[in-house]
């Protein structure tokens, strides 16, 4: 019976293993090219690196200033996180709370920018920040992170919101529990898959962004790491050892992060089952 599964599920494994080759496959050239000079990567593009060399990794934290575009990503990304999850997760719980024609509908709305490209809304966008005055500052790309973000998270924590129990709520408002204090204790931590989950996507997303920190922020001592790669490109060369060398550390903080979300995103529905 063992044999006869594995042979019937072998045409599915093979096309998943075929697939996983090819997306992993651009991943290790990455690896491997970082730790290569650039001559060595000129003659042999896709070969392991004869002399492998951690100066790369030196020179493009040293040269390009790393510890500083880290404290910059870190700063933009960590605070439009908790803005676009605060605002999010509140406007979802009044969408659920008041379930009417106007919430449904301002919830439509909501749901509907989730369709928008972020290139489309970009023009507007940028005028808005410019008339604002918040050209070159971090609260104007901070504002772009959190509009953008705030769609997405009133979708996904409204589905979760919405299977809180009603027999719960009601008892918690007999005991006198306010509306406030009721988001608080029971619908924020119900939806804690989901703001794990938000957390993961939109972190992600911002701290791999180059489009917005390139168009708002001019000063290059508020560069991103993502705009800072750049530092190694020129107009008719390019230094790969030390781009993908800088590739590789700011990926770092992002398989960190997944690592842990897979802990969070477990316990969190542990969490809401149990409650």
């Amino acid at each position: 019976m063992t044999w006869y599964r594995l042979t019937r599920n072998l045409p599915v494994n093979a096309v998943l293993l075929a697939l996983s080759l090819l997306m992993v496959y651009p991943l290790v050239i990455v690896a491997i090219t970082a730790f290569k000079t650039n001559e060595e990567v000129l003659q042999n593009p896709t070969g392991l690196p004869n002399a492998p060399t951690l100066e790369n990794f030196t020179t493009s934290w040293r040269e390009a200033g790393f510890s500083n575009l880290f404290l910059n990503s870190i700063l933009l990304t960590v605070t439009s996180m908790v803005i676009a999850t605060l605002v999010a997760a509140l406007a979802a719980y009044a969408v659920v709370r008041r379930a009417t024609r106007v919430g449904s509908g301002v919830y439509l709305v909501l749901a509907a920018g989730i369709f928008l490209p972020m290139q489309l809304a970009l023009v507007p966008q940028f005028r808005v920040v410019r008339e604002l005055g918040l050209i070159n500052s971090y609260a104007g790309v901070i504002l772009l992170y959190t509009a953008g973000a705030i769609p997405f998270g009133v979708f996904l924590m409204a589905a979760f919101m919405r299977q809180v129990p009603k027999e719960i709520v009601e008892a918690a408002i007999v005991d006198g529990v306010g509306y406030f204090q009721l988001f608080r204790s029971i619908f924020l931590p119900l939806a804690r898959p989901a703001v794990a989950s938000f957390w993961v996507l939109h972190g992600v997303g911002v701290w791999n962004d180059y489009l917005v920190p390139q168009l708002i922020l001019t000063d290059p001592a508020k560069r991103t790491l993502t705009t800072g790669v750049l530092y190694f490109k020129q107009q008719y060369l390019a230094d790969w050892g030390n781009i993908m060398a800088a590739v590789v550390i700011m990926s770092l903080p992002v398989l960190v992060l997944f690592v842990l979300a897979q802990k969070h995103f477990i316990s969190g529905l542990y969490a809401g089952a149990v409650k």
